[in-house]
């Protein structure tokens, strides 16, 4: 089962931090109060008042609390609307057995994000692995500190970055949204390459942004997970590849040691609709990525698969919009570039990569060591001077 939360009119609630930027952990007014009996339980009321006020609930409390009745709080939540992302991430860290089988995926969908965009990645961060963080982002909403922040998504397994047309009409709160976004450019992906931070990323997809050139395709080699880069009507790639010309097998080109590819050269029908699932909404377009091939091509998961999915979309794309509609009508085939590795050249750079990490080790200085002093020794220059001196006198 997926949580979703479409929010478009945030409430504003900012007072208690990022969580409750577009929620609010107050049970509403005169939920329950009573029932066909009359008055509730004991049971019942000491419920009401854990659940009265989120914010103020820590995995901790659940530390000695049965799956059974934590799970009579998440389904008392969802009788009154509010199974929030903070009590979905408490569930997910004291319960991740149990509770997968419950709600593998949060998704918070903002169609007004706060600013600055680095507190939604904080949220969406855990360095202890207790699920799989997914992230939708417009470079239009963005400042560097906020393309910086992706680097410390260390549990990040699949990106999105597109480019969002500026609306003055859209309703934001006083930290609003002005134009002064920044596009991705290679140094920003290179930042993320050398945090050395995210080793889980298996999706990378960009959209209209002009500036990414072949070299960030190069830096993305050394990560480790990553099998797919997407780039959707990315100008400078686009350029690059059309000099290259179409390839002869019908399959692909090298570029930067990825094999790159467009849609309309792919003939094989079976590999068509593969691909074409690489361009579906990025949940789908993951999963199907960790599913195992026939051909036993596919590289698995360096995450377990067992975990849930927190997923951001800052802002959320609307479909419906008039300009949305036209930019759906122009999709095309020959705009969409993929670029996947081969598994077993993946593995001779890891390989390589690995050495390279070893014998730089080795010739490093081990922190707080000293090296050897020698001691000075006079060379023998096969003369003997003092005879020389007493022949003299």
């Amino acid at each position: 089962m997926s949580t979703i939360l479409e929010d478009h009119q945030p409430p504003g609630l900012t007072r208690l931090g990022p969580t409750w930027y577009h929620e609010i952990p107050f049970l509403p007014h005169g939920w329950e109060t009573t029932n066909e009996r009359g008055s509730g339980s004991l049971k019942h009321a000491a419920l009401k008042s854990l659940i009265r006020d989120q914010s103020a609930l820590k995995p901790e409390l659940f530390e000695h609390v049965p799956w059974c009745l934590a799970k009579y709080i998440w389904d008392a939540l969802g009788r009154c609307n509010k199974q929030t992302m903070h009590m979905w991430k408490i569930m997910s860290i004291v319960y991740p057995e149990q509770f997968h089988e419950l709600s593998r995926h949060y998704c918070l969908s903002a169609g007004s994000p706060k600013k600055p965009l680095e507190d939604y990645m904080n949220i969406l961060n855990n360095e202890d692995f207790c699920w799989r963080a997914m992230l939708t982002i417009a470079t239009t909403y963005c400042s560097a500190a906020d393309l910086t922040a992706i680097s410390k998504i260390k549990n990040l397994v699949a990106l999105d970055v597109y480019s969002q047309p500026y609306s003055s009409k859209s309703t934001h709160d006083h930290m609003s949204v002005n134009n002064d976004g920044l596009p991705l450019q290679d140094g920003f992906v290179r930042g993320w390459i050398e945090s050395n931070q995210l080793q889980h990323l298996r999706i990378l997809r960009l959209y209209n942004q002009h500036e990414v050139t072949t070299s960030a395709l190069r830096s993305l080699r050394d990560l480790p997970e990553l099998q797919l880069v997407l780039a959707y009507e990315c100008e400078k790639i686009t350029k690059h590849i059309r000099r290259s010309g179409k390839p002869a097998n019908g399959i692909g080109i090298d570029v930067e040691g990825w094999s790159a590819c467009r849609l309309d050269w792919l003939w094989d029908s079976e590999k068509k609709t593969k691909s074409l699932n690489h361009v579906m909404p990025l949940l789908h377009a993951y999963e199907s990525n960790i599913q195992p091939a026939k051909d036993g091509e596919t590289r698995p998961s360096s995450l377990s698969t067992k975990l849930p999915i927190l997923e951001f979309k800052l802002p959320t794309i609307d479909h419906s919009k008039k300009e949305m509609l036209a930019i759906r009508s122009n999709y095309s085939s020959m705009s969409i570039f993929m670029f996947t590795r081969d598994p077993v050249r993946q593995r001779i750079d890891g390989e390589k990569k690995q050495k390279r990490e070893r014998d730089r080790g080795a010739s490093d200085v081990p922190e707080g060591s000293h090296r050897p002093v020698k001691r000075a020794v006079m060379k023998d220059r096969g003369i003997d001077i003092s005879k020389t001196l007493n022949d003299f006198f």
